[in-house]
């Protein structure tokens, strides 16, 4: 399987990288990811007025500006997951993995996406969508056409985000019974350069230390590396 990046992605965003995690995973028993210290420790030591004052939101908010995404209609998952976190209250869980990848994506302030394999047909690329790609969400609602020009990650079939980072599809969505799963950290430009490479061996480290399953393949793309190949 590949995962390739759309040229056109980083004539955007130059400094762009996306780090890449495969993982077999066993996604049933729970280790220690430190979800809920992560969220307390926000709660308490988080030292800015609004959210979208952080650096990292900042970074964000800018890239949704330059691809013309409404930031007052469309919030990148980092932006949810971080004003989730600070509204207080019991934190909601999933599974392992998606615990996991909230918790570090909450600890760096940096979206890290995941994709189950055995839901995607194809390979992946995050590109821009041509106007004919077909999207049905996670919460199952209708099925939508995206927008042509969008920034989606994508199958040989059909949408598997939205509005890049927004909302994501059902089709791959990573459950209980997921045995194998793609998952993304993304470092947008102007942000530390060794930041994706260290939530990348954080994460790695994690799925090794909790005993949730093995690494398959380990890699990060940027503008001179646009494609990376594993096996499934």
């Amino acid at each position: 399987m590949f995962f390739t990046i759309d040229e056109g992605l980083f004539g955007l965003f130059p400094a762009l990288q996306v780090g890449v995690l495969v993982c077999e995973i066993d996604n049933i028993r729970y280790g220690e990811d430190g979800l809920e210290d992560v969220v307390d420790d926000l709660m308490v030591h988080f030292s800015f007025e609004r959210p979208q004052d952080h650096p990292n939101i900042k970074a964000w908010r800018e890239a949704y500006k330059k691809m013309g995404i409404s930031i007052s209609k469309y919030q990148s998952s980092l932006e949810s997951l971080l004003r989730r976190a600070l509204k207080g209250g019991p934190f909601p869980r999933y599974n392992p993995i998606v615990d996991l990848c909230n918790g570090l994506s909450l600890k760096y302030l940096v979206p890290i996406g995941g994709h189950a394999i055995n839901g995607v047909d194809g390979d992946i690329r995050l590109t821009f969508a041509d106007g004919t790609e077909t999207f049905i969400p996670m919460d199952m609602g209708e099925q939508e056409t995206v927008e042509k020009g969008e920034v989606i990650y994508k199958d040989d079939r059909e949408a598997l985000t939205r509005r890049w980072l927004w909302k994501h599809a059902n089709k791959d969505r990573i459950e209980s019974e997921t045995t194998r799963v793609m998952l993304t950290v993304h470092a947008m430009s102007g942000l530390p350069s060794w930041l994706c490479e260290q939530v990348v061996k954080d994460l790695a480290e994690s799925v090794l230390v909790n005993e949730y399953g093995r690494i398959i393949h380990r890699d990060i793309l940027t503008a001179s590396k646009r494609e990376t190949e594993f096996a499934v």
